[in-house]
């Protein structure tokens, strides 16, 4: 149903290419909003748009700007809706799948602070809830906002890479792809595999370590 979704998405802006930029804005700042993330297979329609500029489909600044740019307005708007309504109204209305994700957050906020929301943001998990713990636990509005905006920037290539490399080897491949692409494309599966299982543990644990400490 997602790969149908992103499908559907993509051959849509490779048909009206001029909207590229601001549906990426749009599945950015679903990512980025509060739950809704969990819900909106964002992750997918962003691979889809970094295939499209692999592809050379699509002008790759303007795709990457809207998607910093979607990701930032969208966790600021998590923070702030957490400012308004407050914690106790928070914990009423948060779905029961978000609520572990919701405790580790504060629990990380409590120990590590700004870098709680640069972390928060690559976690999947945390992502669809750290704008609202930050919000809770009463983080000042400027610390969040350059921490907000510095991960974005970073998080913005990061998630649209993926989709980026797939495309541009696709499209080298072609019909008939020679050995040296079908190694390349092996080489590249290999070494992003290799790069998220060292990653993934350092990151469990110290979400777990965070989270017990709290």
């Amino acid at each position: 149903m997602f790969e149908d979704l992103a499908t559907a998405v993509a051959t849509w802006v490779q048909a009206n290419t001029a909207w590229a930029a601001p549906a990426t804005f749009l599945i950015a700042f679903l990512e980025s909003f509060p739950v809704i993330s969990i819900v909106v297979p964002s992750t997918a329609l962003l691979l889809a748009m970094g295939a499209l500029i692999g592809s050379g489909l699509v002008d790759p600044w303007s795709v990457l700007i809207a998607c910093a740019v979607g990701g930032i307005l969208g966790d600021a708007a998590g923070y702030w809706l957490a400012r308004l309504i407050g914690p106790q109204a928070i914990r009423r209305r948060l779905p029961r799948s978000c609520w572990r994700a919701y405790a580790w957050s504060i629990a990380v906020f409590r120990r590590w602070g700004w870098w709680a929301v640069v972390v928060g943001r690559f976690i999947g998990p945390m992502r669809a809830v750290t704008p609202l713990a930050a919000g809770v636990t009463g983080m000042r509005n400027l610390p969040f906002q350059t921490a907000n905006i510095l991960s974005a920037l970073v998080w913005a290539p990061v998630v649209l890479m993926p989709g980026t490399v797939g495309g541009w080897i696709a499209q080298r491949l072609g019909t008939q792809p020679s050995a040296t692409a079908l190694a390349a494309l092996a080489g590249v599966a290999v070494l992003l595999w290799l790069g998220y299982g060292r990653l993934r543990p350092l990151l469990t644990s110290g979400v777990t370590r965070s989270r017990d400490s709290g």
